[in-house]
């Protein structure tokens, strides 16, 4: 499903996409040039959203990456971004048209030029490639006509630095780090790398890149946000906000969003069966720089919860039905791996409401965390995390997470 949107409004900025998660019949033609994998997949990506075994909880075309290099990397998990295709020159990072060398994009080994491999490779709609009509070694991108306006929000990050293990295809013996050129953007081009889905609908995919223009939006009203918005009062409220990452770990039938398991606000709630020693975190990745800091000022934090406990055998979860969950709760710097001092748990914590379904409210102070006694203050704070210290798996549903100030 692509979301298209209203036009209207103002706040658009000029931007450049490259793609990702293109399909066999791309990876065939490009692979062997290119290496295998290439294009990677749009599972699995540095901000969570992926359901067990694989299942992405959005549609593809919403999936896209952020150049870590962009001035508005921080927090960008969740955040929506409205892009429109625009015919014209390919601009590098300095904003002057992109050089096409020896078959590569300024003489990079590691950005080839598609069409100097192979131009004859049809999208998944049977469109020819419409060629590059731009002189001198440059190229100018053909937009389709009425190519849409597209919503789509970061899943994953692009890093202008890669550092890959030898495991990787293609890559030397005892690793190699790599320089995405495309994705050291700058303010004066940002860079998304959006799913092969998206880029098809805006322009031929062996293009490899395009010119766009873009606007931060709200993710369901497409009202038009700040540049470098994060949602500093709620972490989840029927799916991540934007900000913030999702990632379950030592963990098991894990579902991000969970219409089915309504909170008591009406929102779905993300549940999943937690190992002993495991747990789920909500990052917001480098906030702790000024302007973002979700934490600062903090008084509490709140969440509803319930078991999702399917068997009533007595040892079969630490969560019976009908009972609060116990968790740890865990405040950190997750970039430094500094921790608040203290760890309170729902167990030692009494609900502050109840709620048909087996639902507990709970509004756990801040003050409980003892931040300043663990060497970082709530300002320095990017990760929540709830984990499993029970002899038994947790089997759980969590949702309406926010931040109280």
């Amino acid at each position: 499903m692509v979301v298209v949107v209203r036009e209207g409004g103002g706040g658009w900025k000029r931007g450049r996409i490259t793609y990702y998660g293109a399909p066999k019949l791309f990876a065939a033609a490009y692979d062997p040039s290119r290496g295998e994998g290439s294009f990677g997949i749009l599972a699995y990506g540095s901000c969570g959203y992926t359901n067990e075994g694989g299942a992405l909880p959005f549609p593809r075309t919403q999936y896209a990456a952020s150049a870590d290099g962009s001035p508005d990397f921080p927090g960008s998990c969740g955040r929506c971004y409205d892009i429109r295709c625009k015919t014209g020159h390919v601009m590098n990072n300095q904003g002057q048209p992109i050089q096409i060398t020896n078959g590569f994009y300024e003489g990079d080994k590691f950005r080839p030029y598609l069409p100097a491999i192979n131009p004859n490779v049809p999208d998944t709609k049977g469109r020819a490639f419409p060629g590059n009509p731009a002189p001198n070694g440059s190229q100018t991108t053909r937009c389709y006509a009425g190519s849409p306006t597209i919503r789509i929000r970061i899943a994953d990050s692009c890093p202008c630095t890669q550092v890959l293990k030898d495991s990787a295809p293609g890559v030397a013996a005892g690793g190699e780090t790599r320089t995405q050129t495309w994705c050291c953007s700058t303010q004066d081009v940002r860079h998304f790398d959006v799913s092969y889905d998206t880029f098809e609908q805006l322009a031929h995919p062996v293009y490899g890149v395009a010119m766009i223009e873009y606007r931060t939006v709200d993710c369901d009203s497409g009202a038009a946000l700040p540049e470098g918005y994060i949602d500093k009062s709620t972490i989840y409220s029927g799916g991540p906000r934007p900000g913030w990452s999702w990632f379950p770990y030592l963990s098991s039938n894990f579902t991000l969003i969970v219409p089915g398991a309504a909170t008591p606000a009406g929102t779905p709630s993300t549940c999943l069966s937690i190992s002993p020693g495991g747990g789920l975190s909500f990052k917001c990745r480098e906030c702790y720089k000024a302007g973002f800091q979700p934490f600062a000022g903090a008084s509490a934090i709140s969440f509803w919860i319930r078991s999702n406990t399917q068997s009533s055998a007595p040892f079969a979860s630490s969560t019976p039905p009908g009972q609060a969950p116990g968790l740890k709760l865990i405040l950190q710097k997750q970039e430094s791996g500094n921790y608040c001092a203290s760890e309170p748990t729902t167990n030692t914590t009494a609900p502050v409401a109840t709620a048909a379904g087996g639902w507990f409210q709970f509004s756990v102070p801040t003050s409980a965390f003892n931040c300043g006694g663990g060497g970082i203050t709530l300002a320095d704070v990017t990760q929540f995390e709830f984990q499993n210290k029970n002899e038994c798996n947790s089997d759980v549903c969590i949702g309406e997470i926010k931040i109280v100030r």
